[in-house]
């Protein structure tokens, strides 16, 4: 019992070393933090003794804050006596958390607040908009006027927040006149913006035209991050299927040959999320295939073309489709969908990556033009907006944990249509990436939401295709065989080129 007893102490007190960073060693023994950009911000809030690094000798500035640390550090700044809050339930998944006291007082002071699903996600990783939000709360900052930033609409629900801190001198922003709300916080960056608060010798002072000479947690050279993001839905050998959303499966073939010679790498959401965290890096040229809707003929077509090839695509399905040969009610038939035996086994093989496409929000708009897709009905208020996406996107997101055994975190719009309310909605329910259909390539430094995707419709040859995928990244590379005017001819020289039979 003795030696029990002791290996908990001594495991519990290496859990508290890591969760509790206040257990570990001084400033000026850091590994890390010497020549970083925020080192005298992080050396002040370490003599003051309200942050402190890890156990290993670092202090891990780059690494992303959670919500549950940045309430103990908050809630221990302003010297809240936990012991005389009032006894009451807050929220369902910090029950027994590391942080359960810290989060309560700081919903109580009405500093942090949780989601309008009921929960806190203590473990998720802070957000700018959200760490605005906090300092103003925590510090009682009024507000300012000023045209904040270009992706910052007055209509954003931090908006206010950001501003605030923009008057006060304590954000910048980039270079490029972004705040980037969805972008992770950094312990450096928090530490920056709470020394800022906290002492205004920190914060940044203005020149005579109004500017300043610093910016937020500076982007490390040429660190924008393109990934293309190609758009594909059914497969038909039929030629009379044929149009802006339906090629051949030789087609995709021989775009996929050119994806693969040209030296892209295939990445899934998870991988990309991976990357957004400082998890994992990506490979040195990226790429993402989506599918939309999950058409049998994506298993039967592409499922096979991916694995031959090694290489992985993201599709989303509707959920009250799946399986499906005929409509709701069996009125009409449909385009057939395959399976969640045959999604799993899609899954299991590595090569496809299943995700949300709404589970019965695939409409087209009223003769009004309300409700396309996720948007609002005709005389719907945002809540109840809010409450019918909510529901609709968790029934399929539950389906897809049951069925295949992941939460999915990547959601694809219908239509490609969405707004804020829908985006606020997906944030909420923990998911990192969304896509839309606007033609383009997007910096994923700059966030995972609201992704631009490239259509791939039959006319476009696949040499055609890429060329357009290259200018929109502003890259001028030779697409390989390009010359060939036949497809046949341009499959077998990209087969012999990659050593396939």
């Amino acid at each position: 019992m003795k030696k029990i007893t002791w290996y908990l102490i001594v495991t519990f007190w290496l859990l508290m070393t890591v969760l509790f960073p206040s257990y570990a060693k001084a400033a000026e023994q850091f590994t890390d933090t010497e020549g970083h950009w925020a080192n005298e911000e992080i050396d002040y809030l370490i003599e003051k003794e309200i942050l402190d690094g890890y156990p290993d000798g670092s202090f891990k500035p780059d690494a992303p804050i959670t919500r549950a640390e940045a309430s103990k550090v908050i809630i221990s700044e302003l010297d809240i006596d936990l012991k005389s809050l009032p006894s009451r339930d807050m929220f369902p998944d910090v029950n027994g958390h590391w942080a359960e006291d810290y989060i309560k007082a700081a919903s109580i002071e009405e500093i942090i607040t949780g989601y309008e699903d009921g929960t806190f996600q203590p473990n998720a990783h802070l957000k700018r908009s959200e760490l605005a939000a906090i300092l103003i709360r925590a510090y009682n900052l009024e507000g300012g006027e000023s045209d904040g930033f270009k992706d910052l609409s007055s209509e954003h629900w931090a908006f206010p927040y950001v501003n605030a801190l923009l008057s006060h001198n304590i954000t910048t922003g980039y270079e490029d006149d972004t705040f980037r709300p969805s972008r992770n916080v950094s312990r450096a960056e928090f530490s920056t913006f709470l020394a800022r608060i906290l002492n205004e010798s920190f914060r940044v002072e203005e020149n005579s035209d109004g500017t300043t000479d610093e910016e937020e947690e500076p982007l490390p050279p040429s660190k924008m991050t393109q990934v293309p993001v190609l758009m594909y839905h059914s497969l038909s050998k039929n030629e009379n299927d044929w149009n802006s959303i339906v090629i051949s499966p030789r087609k995709f073939y021989e775009d996929m040959l050119y994806v693969k010679a040209m030296g892209y790498e295939t990445i899934t959401s998870e991988e990309l999320i991976a990357y957004k965290n400082g998890d994992k890096e990506l490979p040195e040229n990226p790429i993402m295939i989506t599918f939309d809707d999950g058409y049998r003929d994506n298993y039967l077509y592409a499922y096979p073309i991916l694995e031959k090839l090694d290489m992985e695509a993201i599709i989303s399905i509707i959920g009250w489709s799946v399986g499906r040969y005929t409509s709701i009610g069996d009125q009409y038939e449909i385009l057939p969908h395959f399976s969640w035996q045959e999604a799993k086994e899609m899954v299991d093989s590595g090569h496809v990556d299943i995700q949300n496409h709404s589970f019965n929000l695939h409409t087209p708009a009223d003769e009004n033009g309300f409700g396309q897709g996720v948007l609002p009905l005709e005389g719907e208020t945002t809540a109840e907006h809010a409450k019918r996406f909510r529901e609709d996107t968790l029934k399929l997101h539950n389906q897809i944990r049951e069925h295949l055994g992941y939460e999915p975190k990547l959601f694809t719009y219908p239509y490609g249509s969405y707004n804020e309310t829908t985006e606020k909605v997906l944030e909420e329910l923990g998911y990192e990436i969304s896509l839309t259909t606007k033609r383009g390539i997007s910096d994923v430094d700059q966030g995972l939401m609201e992704l631009e995707r490239i259509g791939t419709p039959y006319y476009l040859d696949s040499p055609e295709l890429m060329d357009q995928m290259l200018e929109n990244m502003g890259r001028n590379t030779r697409v390989p065989f390009s010359e060939l005017a036949n497809s046949e001819d341009r499959i077998d020289s990209l087969e012999n080129y990659l050593g396939l039979e």
